[in-house]
């Protein structure tokens, strides 16, 4: 049996972390059980607020949340807590050597970026990294695009077609760059996480300093993929800027996502400076009960079983893709209580003929209320020490929105809270019985 703890966090997302940095933070005791690495795997490692609302987007993400439907999170949390959870977050990021910053308006105001992609769109988003500095690009009129032999899917000639489409990019001079492979004639293709673990080391930065130095000189920025090391490190930024005599700005990228992944780095970090311990590997299999409150959540991990106890839980497992969501014909359920979801009988109605349309698939997840409890059909708080955060929540589109780590920042936040302060208020659970 496990040392009984107050705060047990499934799912190691950026809503997970969140959550677990939140409770961390008020004192409590977390664990952290995750079957996988989370989203921030894939990610960028931007936060994306809220680009799209009421079918326009938004320069000020702010005024969009009005132009949200009521059972949005961001409504049911209102904005004062979503700016609290993104000062958490520069904070936690700021100490372990990860500053975080915000776009500027014309007028000086924070507003959403438009940061550039290998594929040459344009997304928009919030919180940035250093190495993501869309001023350098906005004053630059020559700007060199690179990449790398045997680099998949980052080809300059493409990025530079496509940006040209964007009236603010039609008037700048592009000039590509294909940097010879750091790894000589091989047949394999290169992951820009293979090339950021390579920059990581010496050798790899004399590689790209020495590639770009030539011609990154005769420009004002240049635009490369995200490869300025793998870890939660901005000096190697900006050693390689200085290096380069000229400003790097990243692109976000396809899956292995290196930004996300130094964010994950930095709010690791930041968490092991508290009472915390992380569980890899284990899926959660049961929980068991006792009257109104979750007692224990029972995960499997190498074929063993392990039962953890704690005060308080936070469910942070994703959506369908993630597997916090479970599909069957006619009916969808949350996969750790088995939460019933509620959708329409036929299939048919659960996605629309438009393919950017307003999908009732998109929507799916736990219905919560603004402490993020789960309500049942009479809106009453289905256990009084269970909470949920990120795509396990109802209520948003992040694809169309483009507010998935907004939400989860912003849920994942809220939701460590209320678990450290049910955990504070709560006695030693008891065994209980299987839910």
């Amino acid at each position: 049996m496990s040392r009984i703890i107050d705060v047990l966090v499934v799912g190691s997302g950026l809503a997970g972390l969140t959550a677990a940095l939140a409770a961390a933070r008020e004192g409590r005791s977390v664990r952290m059980v995750t079957d996988g690495m989370g989203s921030l795997a894939i990610s960028g490692g931007c936060v994306d607020l809220l680009g799209y609302a009421g079918g326009q987007r938004l320069d000020d993400p702010w005024s969009g949340m009005n132009l949200l439907p009521p059972e949005h999170p961001y409504r049911l949390l209102g904005a004062d807590c979503v700016r609290a959870a993104l000062d958490m977050l520069r904070q936690c990021a700021a100490a372990q050597g990860w500053p975080l910053h915000t776009a500027a308006s014309p007028q000086g105001a924070p507003c959403n970026a438009l940061l550039p992609t290998i594929m040459g769109t344009l997304k928009p988003s919030y919180l940035l990294p250093d190495s993501l500095d869309p001023a350098a690009l906005t004053r630059a009129k020559r700007v060199l695009v690179a990449s790398a032999h045997g680099l998949r899917d980052c080809r300059p000639a493409l990025i530079i077609s496509q940006l040209r489409r964007y009236r603010e990019w039609a008037d700048k001079d592009f000039v590509p760059l294909l940097l010879p492979s750091p790894l000589g004639a091989t047949h394999r293709s290169l992951s820009a996480l293979d090339l950021a673990r390579l920059v990581d080391k010496p050798q790899g930065r004399d590689w790209l300093v020495q590639s770009l130095r030539k011609y990154a000189g005769q420009c004002d920025a240049v635009l490369l993929p995200p490869v300025c090391g793998s870890r939660a490190d901005v000096s190697i930024w900006r050693e390689l800027s200085q290096a380069v005599a000229c400003p790097l700005v990243e692109m976000l990228s396809i899956p292995p996502g290196v930004g996300g992944l130094r964010l994950r780095d930095a709010l690791l970090h930041e968490l092991r400076r508290h009472d915390f311990e992380l569980v890899e590997n284990a899926r959660v299999i049961r929980a068991t009960s006792d009257g109104r409150r979750c007692a224990s959540l029972t995960a499997l991990a190498a074929g063993q079983e392990r039962q953890h106890v704690a005060r308080a839980f936070v469910l942070a497992t994703g959506g369908i893709l993630g597997g916090g969501v479970e599909l069957a014909p006619g009916s969808a359920r949350e996969s750790v209580f088995k939460l019933a979801i509620p959708v329409p009988p036929d299939v048919s109605l659960w996605s629309e003929p438009e393919i950017f349309g307003s999908h009732v698939f998109s929507r799916l997840g736990v219905r919560v209320d603004g402490e993020m409890r789960p309500r049942d059909d009479s809106g009453q708080a289905w256990r009084d020490n269970i909470f949920f955060a990120g795509r396990s929540i109802g209520g948003y589109d992040f694809a169309t929105e483009k507010s998935g780590h907004g939400v989860a920042l912003a849920t994942g936040w809220q939701a460590g809270r209320m678990a450290a302060a049910t955990a504070g208020k709560s006695a030693e659970p008891a065994s209980g019985e299987q839910l």
